[in-house]
């Protein structure tokens, strides 16, 4: 069977259904998943669009105290705060942009996060930006290397160009943590 020109293309971060394929032990430094195995697809595959987005969440404290394998991509949503101005730094002789910036997430924990390149450059437009702003970063990395320590704490960061991220998402995950971030926005009153 020959896939059509719909199933050849799996656009990063798009949910399909697939059928007919093989299941192989996955192995490698940097994974999508933690979990143990990988799909093949094969010439009898049939791949069909689906509407799902599953996201798998870790707490915050599990990033920041090591919990988690670095070497597995993770999903990260929060508030942005502390947002600094995109810089252009020096990268083995080439101009690379640079964003930092500070996630916050429900219950109050904030972690540093650093975007590169492209990533840097669509959160330009948001630096000037008053209001509060969500930032989803699908399939990031978890970063220990000594350059990436940000004040002395692990970071965030893209995964090459592997990562997705999403400014004010409108996902029902998202939607939910907007509305839960609105709840405890509550003025206080003084009695």
């Amino acid at each position: 069977m020959v896939l059509t020109d719909e199933q050849r293309k799996l656009p990063l971060g798009k949910w399909r259904v697939l059928t007919t394929f093989s299941v192989s032990q996955a192995s490698g430094q940097y994974r999508p998943t933690s979990h143990p195995y990988k799909i093949t697809i094969s010439d009898e595959t049939v791949i069909s669009n689906s509407d799902l987005i599953v996201l798998s969440l870790p707490r915050y404290e599990d990033i920041i105290d090591g919990t988690l394998k670095t070497n597995f991509l993770i999903d990260v949503m929060g508030k942005i705060v502390s947002l600094e101005p995109v810089q252009t730094v020096q990268v083995e002789g080439q101009d690379r942009k640079k964003v930092q910036f500070r996630l916050l997430d429900a219950n109050g924990k904030d972690l540093a996060c650093c975007l590169w390149g492209k990533y840097a450059e669509k959160m330009e437009a948001c630096v000037e930006r008053e209001q509060p702003l969500i930032c989803l970063i699908r399939f990031a990395k978890i970063s220990f290397a000594k350059i990436s320590f940000y004040r002395g704490e692990v970071k965030i960061t893209n995964a090459f160009d592997a990562s997705i991220v999403y400014l004010d998402p409108t996902m029902e995950k998202a939607l939910q943590f907007k509305e839960k971030l609105l709840e405890d926005e509550l003025p206080l009153a003084i009695i």
